[in-house]
């Protein structure tokens, strides 16, 4: 069942749900249409681009681009006629003569001197030319990628010298394949490393199999239920197994651990099944339900695929628990008693390891506090850095061949991030209405000058284009009438040519409403809040607000504010998961200070790394923004391990201080242990090309690793003083 998982990658399935932005946004696009269903080519000739060879080879090529399937209309310089309206009728001229090397030079100089055509179809050296291609809206994953097969095999057919090409289809696959590939990678290296840690654990076979068996068993299991659900791989969700298959092996290992170190003692193979079962298996189910909740509370974020990896990677932990706990029992009794030595050299080397380190936090309990209590306000100076930013294709490396085209778009044209603004004229008043063209005009301005956006085309450019077109096409007459008089003769000849088919994309059919709609750099959440609230105090302030109001809207702002929602989301399912977790440890262990305990040396390694974040610049996006939560839920489990242990231990009549040792040595070789595991398999993210996973994997391994130090060094001293005084 699990094998026929699909994989996904829709960006929209990211977008903020239940969102009165995204109602307006779905809402806007069934009035014009989608903003980001286009893909951008740029064809390059190294001598220049005015050459007739290579521009009729280009006008071939596109007249192809517009026979392929799901293609609803191209754009290029080949093909782009300029309107000349006269007193003889309205006539259409090319904007390029491709067959006429006269007229051809001509062209070249209009177009060079005019800044109207520049970062849009050509670029800005005029080494290339960009060709647009609108595809069908909203189009499906088959129909995306038959498109972008055909248009890759046209683009091989013709073999131009310099290809660049971007969009949502080329996206898409870009990131699917990538995630396909990563799925079995991650496994693969992560299945490497346990198996590796396993075997210099246990040193048998033994050790190895039964704890793989049971997690695999699991990691299919939830798969099994993501298919009978209708749920695909998305960039989330195949994080799924890797993350259940070091948190499940944490639980196998404890259990295992626990058993040998049993027959290893001298007990028999049932009664050493029994003890294991009786005293780590309840602590194994506390911790279970402990990284559940932390799963649990990405519930918080309104964002469907965080949501539904919240679900699914708290089901595989609690499924993982009960395979764990009904089939280990059950394979230990029915396998042969393990070899066990009495004289272990590993025995020797972790009971001299851990003996040391006893003594070293017995020694130092002040050091280690005031160590503590330092790194814990130098972390808070770095968490104060960290800033909240998110741009459309970081998840991708640089040398990756797609970003490589984003950025040659940026270079080189208007970028390829979509701009959208709605415009809504007030009173019932015309969007034409001349007093209202000229505060349009003043947005135009401000959106190239200012806002760094490009290729916008809105009813400015429209009423630009047509007075140009009634003064022979000279580029000098590219603006709106200097009078109202001229201005209404114009829309008298505007209104003879009967141009409403051409508009519709940008205005409504009753004229109350258009649309700006361009492109600009991927300048990153954060700088887009910038711009637009500079964009607000500019309309505030220069722009007639009695005529006319607008709205910011459109995928890139939809995911900016997704990104923003993850951030502000994050602290509040940090905070529930703190809550939720310490009252389940506090009724765990009838307790107010054992919850506030167990808190303590988890909430320091969070903030350590925090700080390490914001010292190294690293950003709060949809990827880090659940670092913490997934760390969290997984590193509470040595901690709740520990303090099983030092109850049972306590509940024997023990002195504290050998009750403490008991625990140390016993329980600090399982923690280590499991936090080597986890750590190896989140080691594995790190060869991930995507960005968002690098950082997880590096991030929740760094956090597991301090809070193992922690648990081991600051928790023991807590303990020691809290009972001290009691």
């Amino acid at each position: 069942m699990s094998s026929k998982l699909e994989f996904d990658y829709d960006f929209e399935h990211f977008f903020p749900q239940d969102d009165p932005d995204l109602d307006y946004f779905l809402e806007y696009r069934n009035t014009f249409e989608n903003d980001n269903d286009f893909t951008l080519i740029s064809i390059g000739n190294k001598q220049g681009i005015f050459d007739t060879t290579f521009l009729q080879k280009a006008h071939q090529f596109t007249k192809e681009l517009e026979e392929l399937k799901h293609v609803e209309r191209v754009i290029s310089a080949t093909t782009i006629k300029t309107p000349i309206l006269n007193s003889f009728g309205f006539i259409e001229v090319p904007l390029l003569h491709i067959n006429n090397l006269e007229k051809l030079k001509q062209d070249s100089i209009r177009i060079s001197a005019s800044d109207e055509f520049t970062k849009t179809l050509f670029s800005s050296d005029f080494k290339s030319i960009c060709i647009v291609v609108h595809n069908s809206q909203i189009i499906s994953k088959e129909a995306s990628d038959e498109l972008l097969d055909n248009l890759e095999l046209t683009l091989n057919n013709y073999n131009f010298k310099e290809v660049h090409y971007a969009g949502k289809i080329r996206g898409q696959k870009t990131y699917l394949t990538k995630m396909r590939f990563e799925l079995i990678l991650f496994l693969s290296i992560s299945l490497l490393l346990i198996v590796t840690f396993l075997y210099l654990s246990f040193r048998s076979l033994y050790g190895i199999i039964v704890p793989l068996l049971t997690v695999f068993i699991a990691i299919t299991g939830v798969l099994g239920i993501m298919q009978i659900t209708g749920k695909s791989l998305d960039v989330m969700s195949t994080l799924l197994p890797t993350i259940l298959f070091v948190v499940g092996m944490s639980d196998a290992v404890h259990i295992l651990n626990r058993y040998i170190e049993e027959l290893r003692s001298g007990k028999d193979k049932q009664n050493a099944i029994k003890v294991t079962f009786k005293e780590v298996g309840l602590a194994t189910f506390f911790t279970s339900i402990t990284t559940a909740v932390g799963f649990f509370t990405l519930m918080m974020v309104p964002i469907k695929p965080m949501q539904d990896f919240g679900i699914y990677s708290a089901i595989g932990v609690l499924l993982a628990f009960v395979i764990a706990i009904l089939f280990l029992p059950a394979t230990l009794t029915l396998l042969p008693k393990p070899k066990i030595s009495t004289k272990s050299t590993a025995k020797v080397f972790w009971n001299t390891f851990l003996s040391k380190s006893f003594i070293y936090m017995i020694r130092n309990q002040r050091k280690i506090v005031i160590g503590y209590a330092a790194v814990l306000i130098i972390s808070i100076i770095g968490i104060f850095q960290l800033q909240i930013d998110y741009k459309l294709l970081e998840d991708l490396s640089e040398d990756n061949p797609l970003q490589q085209d984003f950025r040659f778009f940026e270079n080189n044209y208007s970028g390829i991030r979509p701009f959208e603004m709605a415009i809504t004229t007030k009173n019932s008043s015309n969007i034409f209405n001349y007093e209202t063209m000229l505060e349009l005009e003043k947005i135009e301005k401000y959106l190239y000058s200012n806002y760094e956006a490009g290729f916008i085309l809105s009813p400015v450019a429209v009423i630009k284009s047509m007075n140009k077109a009634t003064h022979s096409g000279s580029s000098s007459y590219y603006k709106i009438p200097e009078s109202k008089s001229k201005y209404n003769a114009l829309r008298k000849k505007m209104k003879r040519l009967n141009l409403k088919t051409k508009l519709k994309s940008i205005v409504t059919p009753d004229n109350l409403t258009c649309r700006f709609t361009g492109k600009m750099d991927d300048v990153g959440s954060m700088k887009a809040k910038q711009i637009n609230t500079e964009f607000e105090q500019f309309f505030q302030n220069e722009i007639n607000t009695q005529l006319i109001d607008y709205k910011m809207t459109g995928t890139a702002l939809l995911i900016d504010k997704n990104n923003e929602f993850l951030a502000k989301n994050m602290i509040i399912g940090l905070a529930i998961a703190f809550l939720l977790i310490a009252l389940l440890i506090g009724l765990i262990f009838k307790s107010v200070k054992m919850a506030l305990l167990s808190i303590i040396p988890n909430v320091i390694p969070l903030a350590i790394i925090g700080g390490i974040m914001g010292f190294l610049g690293t950003t709060i996006n949809m990827s880090s923004s659940i670092i913490f939560t997934i760390a969290f839920g997984i590193a509470v489990d040595d901690t709740i391990h520990f303090l099983s242990k030092f109850k049972i231990e306590s509940a024997r009549g023990k002195s504290l201080i050998y009750s403490l040792k008991r625990t140390y040595i016993s329980t600090g070789k399982a923690i280590i242990l499991t936090t080597l595991i986890l750590c190896g398999g989140f080691i594995s993210l790190v060869f991930s090309d995507f960005k968002s996973t690098f950082l997880i994997g590096t991030y929740v391994g760094l956090i597991l690793f301090v809070a193992v130090i922690t648990d081991l060094l600051l928790l023991p001293v807590l303990l020691l003083n809290i009972k001290r005084k009691k």
